[in-house]
């Protein structure tokens, strides 16, 4: 399910046919077609590429309150295009009721696979994909005894069913108002004006900070790090406001539920208002769908081993549901050690495919716990020497944890000072491991100039590195966006401060960032490019907004004199991401001012999820040469 917008799988779920390689005879027709239409109100697309090879990807999507819309232009980029190279046909169709619903997802997607097979014939093969609810969506159409599918995998699949999900989403929400009553509002029912916005959660964080031990309590029981528990109690909220509305009731409660994991289990199960479920709303969740277990043909299910809105027992709960219905043969869990819903790699994905593909195919079943490649890559990036330290921000009004790398002779060369490369995604679980290990080895070997790398630790990654924006879909990606002005602010007038009290740093400081940590880097080093000497951009998020940067841009280089600085950005073969990066180059050309020094890398033989990892070893040896 995706309460709110792009996650980090959404634009990759496509790209399951990378690296799979598997033969097949090739469709008569030699041009490839795109089939587009509508059927009952749900909108759907068929795309077959040229030489096909028998074999059809039909995608269930997660949930999504607005409507899905298709058109007609051929994909330019990204990991479709390399599906369909490799010959796979891909279903794709809407929901005729956007939102939670099973029925309508799994009827309006079947439709579109039969009129596949009436307009086009059988596949030799059909695997069934989906995302979040899509998941659940998939172990409903492997539970049928005639199910068309030669086999399924579930992504962050909420495959302990709607009322699972939805039960512990309510509880949270009764546990928040036992610990701050009168904030949350009524709960049955959620008053329907009462929408996910950033004033939302901003106020459950100030109401949290005035209660420090029903914070910490909170964070325990929900599962999330203290300054998440107020996004993730207004998804909570939203989710059952949506849900109230879509089954006419209140389809859960609290009334049986025990609640464990805080300091106060006991004070809370006895001060925990408690709440019935209405029969006929639940009725609703019970069709929209309560798992059976009975599957019909392989199940491949891969999660994150911490997943906020997918716990861990409603996953287990399924796996127990198979063995009951002596369909354990056909069922496989794999976990990755990401954090987060969705939060996978599309190297995750394509291994988790191949994996259902050889399972089908040739009977080899894979193995359940770690995937095996989500191991290596674990394994791949130990971490680094670093020490950490917290700001309690006056800007952010929050705490930000720092981590940071110091050279080979620092602690020696007490009169040596470094440049600052400062990296937002900069935790010891995202993408400081990676960077500061890179630049010890290049460092060691004699490549890079010695340097200090400071890591900002993600608490609101999509409000941090957002600006402001006045499309619709953007503030649909999380609960809060457009705080970037803020990020800055603490950086420049924090971060920098403490970094330089802290270490011998000789002025000169450097950023780096991807997606849309890349965004910001662009953005900053737009509106203050005196911040920053140099500016490392990968894969900028640079559609934010309708590309209003790009129109930002133009004006202020059009008028800057002194702008001393370098800027590196690069682009994937992202569909979205390329086109806008290949105008900032055309903007830079016509209209860079003479200080600034610029290069623009399109890479379109890189991945999204690929582009940091691969550019970051020959970019910062470039930039920082000894």
């Amino acid at each position: 399910m995706r309460f709110g917008g792009r996650s980090a799988v959404a634009g990759l779920l496509l790209a399951l046919g990378l690296g799979l390689g598997i033969g097949g005879t090739a469709a008569a027709d030699a041009s490839p077609r795109i089939l587009t239409g509508e059927h009952a109100g749900a909108a759907w697309r068929i795309d077959i590429p040229a030489q096909w090879n028998g074999k059809l990807i039909v995608s269930f999507r997660g949930n999504s309150p607005e409507p899905v819309k298709f058109d007609q232009q051929p994909y330019t980029a990204g990991g479709r295009v390399l599906m369909l190279q490799r010959g796979y046909a891909l279903v794709q169709s809407g929901h005729a009721r956007a939102d939670w619903n099973i029925e309508d997802a799994y009827r309006d997607t079947e439709w579109v696979r039969r009129h596949f097979v009436a307009t086009l014939g059988k596949p030799a093969r059909t695997y069934a994909v989906g995302q979040s609810m899509g998941g659940l969506a998939v172990a409903h159409a492997l539970e049928q005894a005639d199910s068309p599918y030669d086999g399924g995998l579930s992504l962050s699949g909420t495959l302990g069913g709607g009322d699972a999900l939805f039960e512990q989403a309510f509880a949270n929400l009764a546990a928040f108002d036992y610990y701050l009553p009168n904030t949350l509002g009524p709960l049955q029912p959620v008053p329907p004006q009462q929408r996910l916005d950033a004033a939302v959660v901003a106020t459950l964080a100030t109401a949290l900070k005035e209660k420090p031990d029903a914070l910490r309590n909170l964070s325990l029981l929900v599962g999330v790090a203290p300054e998440q528990v107020a996004e993730q109690i207004a998804i909570n909220r939203d989710m059952l406001r949506r849900i109230q509305q879509l089954s006419g009731g209140n389809p859960v409660g609290n009334a049986h539920y025990l609640y464990q994991g805080t300091h106060d289990d006991a004070g809370l199960n006895t001060g925990v208002r408690r709440y019935a479920a209405e029969a006929r709303a639940f009725e609703f969740l019970r069709r929209n769908y309560t798992p059976t277990g009975k599957l019909a043909k392989p199940l491949l299910a891969l999660q994150t081993v911490h997943d906020p809105l997918v716990s861990a027992a409603a996953t287990n709960s399924y796996a127990m549901a198979v063995r009951r219905a002596g369909r354990e043969n056909d069922f496989v869990q794999q976990y990755t050690p990401g954090e987060g819903h969705l939060a996978f790699s599309v190297e995750q994905i394509v291994a988790a495919l191949d994996s259902l593909v050889a399972w089908v195919e040739q009977g080899q079943r894979p193995p359940s716990g770690m995937q095996p490649g989500a191991a290596a890559a674990l394994a791949a990036d130990p971490l680094p020497p670093h020490e950490l330290f917290e700001i309690d921000s006056a800007v952010l009004q929050e705490k930000r944890r720092i981590a940071v790398y110091t050279p080979p002779g620092y602690a020696a060369d007490t009169a040596q000072r470094y440049p600052v490369l400062y990296m937002p995604d900069g935790g010891l679980k995202e993408d400081f491991p990676q960077v500061a290990n890179t630049v010890d080895a290049a460092i060691r070997a004699g490549r890079l100039r010695a340097l200090i790398v400071v890591g900002i630790e993600n608490t609101q990654r999509r409000r941090d590195t957002t600006g402001p924006t006045g499309v619709a879909s953007d503030r649909t990606i999380a609960p809060v966006v457009g705080g970037s002005a803020a990020f800055r602010g603490f950086i420049r007038d924090e971060l920098m401060r403490e970094v330089n009290a802290r270490y011998r740093s000789n002025g000169e400081t450097a950023i780096i960032g991807e997606s849309l940590a890349g965004l910001f880097v662009i953005e900053t080093c737009v509106l203050e490019p005196k911040l920053f000497g140099t500016c490392i951009a990968l894969s900028p998020s640079l559609w934010w907004n309708g590309e209003a940067l790009l129109g930002e841009a133009a004006a202020r280089l059009k008028t800057g004199t002194d702008w001393q600085a370098r800027w590196y950005f690069a682009s994937a073969d992202e569909e979205n991401i390329a086109p806008a990066a290949a105008r900032l180059a055309e903007l830079l050309g016509a209209h860079a001012p003479a200080g600034l020094h610029w290069q623009y890398e399109p890479r379109p033989d890189l991945r999204h999820d690929t582009i940091y990892r691969a550019l970051a070893p020959q970019v910062l040896p470039m930039l920082f040469t000894p």
